[in-house]
């Protein structure tokens, strides 16, 4: 076994270990970081409709904040709503609901989604919209945001 102390080619060897634990435990650091991110939860959104309200109408929308970004909510029956993320995937405008074409579209650049599955129907967009379960009455709906 090598004497480090007088064997100049263990200072590399030191120099190597020291750095790759550091690199270990930066990993470590980044990776805890990455779950904490990955779990965290969001708050549902409640919203309440009134008769000026635009969800008031079947075939209406709202474009709300919530803590994972802008959500597009069309209704599309007497108690039956949509929610989507409502930033486009493509460049990130916000779309809007085409009731009589069941989709929702982007103004920016036209890409057009279902809005049964939020999967793209026409480009330049190629990955469909985030879903959110939606849940309401005539008077209300309840977003589940995640």
């Amino acid at each position: 076994m090598k004497d480090c102390n007088k064997n100049s080619d263990c200072s590399g060897r030191r120099e190597f270990l020291v750095k790759t634990a550091g690199l270990a435990g930066g990993l470590v650091l980044t990776i805890s970081g990455i779950g904490s991110a990955l779990g965290r939860s969001f708050a549902d959104v409640s919203i309440n409709i009134d008769s000026s309200s635009p969800l008031s109408k079947i075939g209406g929308s709202v474009v709300v904040d919530s803590s994972a970004g802008k959500i597009i909510v069309a209704r599309t029956g007497e108690a039956a709503f949509i929610a989507y993320s409502a930033k486009c995937t493509h460049k990130g405008g916000i779309v809007e609901y085409d009731a009589a074409g069941k989709q929702f579209v982007c103004p920016k650049h036209g890409s057009k989604f279902d809005a049964g599955t939020g999967s793209v129907k026409e480009g330049p967009a190629d990955i469909s919209l985030a879903s959110h379960t939606a849940k309401g009455t005539a008077a209300s709906v309840t977003i589940t945001v995640g």
